[in-house]
């Protein structure tokens, strides 16, 4: 199991500096190979070659005999060093597959091709970086353009999964950063406090975060103008039996003003986590945004003058500090109920595409179009896998016009589907729904309960006691 630690390097930090210099130039040569890829990509295909193409073509042809001879040697110590173990440990090594120039029918050029090239050429932007580091850098961009092609492909099978035709990956703005990733032997742990960085003698003080496990790798992300340092450490997972019991599972519809509403089978009450603080923080940062961004583009063009400003990147960096610590406090309210209900299972409502065409009230869309759910799920569910419990996503069609103590069916939404459903009861206001034997039932815990039917359709065989009964309101702050 996997654990990841955070540190927040700011602006005037003494590790700043390196960070940025290193993500500046983790950028760089992410550009360059987005740069050879598309250029070798294009040059086989045009009867007019451009000089730049040209240039990298010849730059092949340069390197490319001694690209094929150093893998030569390689082989050839790797086959000398077989030799001297005892003949039943010996392994057979194959021949070199030697490196080929791109053609026509083969213009797609793979990632040992351009790191052998950038190795042997001494590019800059490769040599300026750390060795594995640079290695990482460039197996990003290899991984993007492998999925571009996949998802072309399927594009040309079925169309309708996608809102566009898929594009080419871009390059990183002139003035952008790029994410670094470090290696557990380029970046380690000295003392057990301090993290050692490559090229740099400066080092984190990590003890005050009591780190445990093997140090896995080490990512830089640039985010807002700052940067923050993750450790990815590999934890033993424990076999403690937290005596969960298998039949009790759990139900989460998410919302606006009842961010999460928590729905089960054990017989206790609802529990609704109010969603008016983050919904709060979220109109104070359009409306700010709003006044800056006005004041910022006063009289220009669409195409003229900055979009962003250091108070606008403060302004982004606060609201998702706050969101995010909000969401931490939600996830941890979640899984504790769960926990202490014996809960084994945690289904939480999500449709595909539900930020699309939301038919809600304009003050109410704007905070569930801008609030980052997938954030808050991605929380409950690692914070859930620590004690045992299974996380599932399940799509939320019709869960809030059927009835759940009416048991009315839960078909799923089609697109283009034009048939009339028929359930018992109705939703009469915002928060309440009347069932077919006039009981009224808080909305959102009827949609909980209904996700959880959606999964496991006999859940409530033994009653519904508890979900009828007022649902338990808890503020977070």
């Amino acid at each position: 199991m996997y654990r990841t630690y955070q540190i927040r390097i700011k602006n005037g930090h003494r590790l700043y500096a390196y960070c940025d210099e290193i993500c500046f130039k983790a950028k760089n040569l992410y550009n360059t190979t987005n740069f050879f890829i598309r250029q070798i990509l294009t040059a086989f295909n045009s009867e007019n070659i451009h000089p730049l193409q040209k240039e990298i073509v010849d730059l092949i042809d340069l390197h490319l005999p001694r690209m094929n001879q150093i893998k030569m040697e390689y082989i050839a110590k790797r086959r000398e060093k077989e030799l001297k173990k005892p003949l039943e440990r010996q392994k057979e090594i194959k021949d070199a597959t030697l490196f080929a120039k791109p053609s026509k029918k083969k213009n797609l050029i793979t990632y040992g091709f351009l790191d052998a090239l950038f190795k042997t050429s001494k590019q800059n932007d490769y040599m300026e970086l750390p060795g594995q580091v640079n290695q990482q850098v460039m197996r990003v961009v290899f991984q993007n353009w492998k999925s571009f092609f996949s998802s072309l492909k399927d594009y040309k099978k079925n169309s309708i999964k996608y809102k566009g035709k898929p594009n080419l990956p871009k390059y990183v703005p002139k003035n952008g950063r790029k994410e670094c990733t470090f290696s557990n032997q380029v970046c380690v742990i000295k003392d057990d406090k301090y993290l050692k960085f490559p090229l740099t003698k400066e080092r984190l003080n990590i003890g005050k975060l009591g780190v445990t496990g093997k140090l896995q790798q080490v990512r830089i992300i640039p985010n807002y103008g700052e940067y923050t340092v993750e450790l990815v450490m590999d934890v033993k997972q424990s076999e403690e039996n937290h005596h969960l019991n298998s039949d009790y599972v759990m139900g989460i519809d998410l919302g606006v003003n009842c961010l999460a509403t928590m729905v089960d089978n054990t017989g206790l009450r609802p529990v609704i986590i109010k969603g008016k603080t983050v919904k709060s923080i979220n109109q104070y940062y359009n409306k700010r945004r709003s006044f800056l961004v006005s004041a910022l583009r006063s009289g220009k063009s669409s195409k003229e003058g900055t979009h962003t400003s250091k108070r606008l990147n403060c302004l982004d960096r606060i609201r998702f500090s706050k969101v995010k610590d909000y969401f931490h406090k939600t996830s941890f309210h979640i899984v504790k109920t769960a926990f202490e209900r014996k809960v084994s299972k945690i289904i939480i409502g999500k449709n595909k595409d539900w930020k699309e065409n939301v038919e809600m009230r304009k003050s109410d869309k704007q905070n569930f179009k801008f609030l980052p759910y997938s954030l808050l799920i991605k929380m409950v569910t690692y914070k859930a896998e620590r004690l045992g419990i299974e996380v599932i996503e399940q799509e939320e069609s019709y869960t809030s016009q059927a009835s759940l103590i009416d048991m009315d069916l839960l078909p799923t939404f089609n697109q283009g589907e034009k048939i009339k459903k028929n359930f018992s009861g109705k939703r009469i206001t915002r928060g309440q729904y009347l069932t077919k034997e006039k009981t009224i039932l808080h909305a959102d815990v009827n949609a909980g309960g209904n996700i959880v039917r959606k999964v496991v359709p006999d859940a409530f065989a033994k009653g519904i006691e508890g979900i009828v009964s007022c649902p338990l309101m808890l503020s977070i702050k």
